[in-house]
């Protein structure tokens, strides 16, 4: 299952309806995982900082792949 989504991307990678990127499993592991190293409800500033931080580096991360 893993070798024929790349094959399909190729052929409709222009395609509206494929959709690379994070997915709401992805976004709930992130959030348990932070929710582990900072209390969302005791330090909510520092919990949203990391959550930024972590999504920015993610976001960075898949620009310099896409740019090579």
């Amino acid at each position: 299952t893993s070798s024929i989504p790349p094959f399909v991307y190729a052929v409709l990678g222009s395609s509206r309806d494929i959709a690379i990127g994070p997915v709401a499993v992805v976004s709930l592991l992130m959030g348990s995982l932070l929710e582990k190293e900072i209390d969302p409800k005791a330090n909510p500033i520092e919990y949203r900082r990391l959550a930024f931080t972590a999504t920015f580096f993610a976001g960075l991360t898949q620009v310099a792949l896409g740019f090579f």
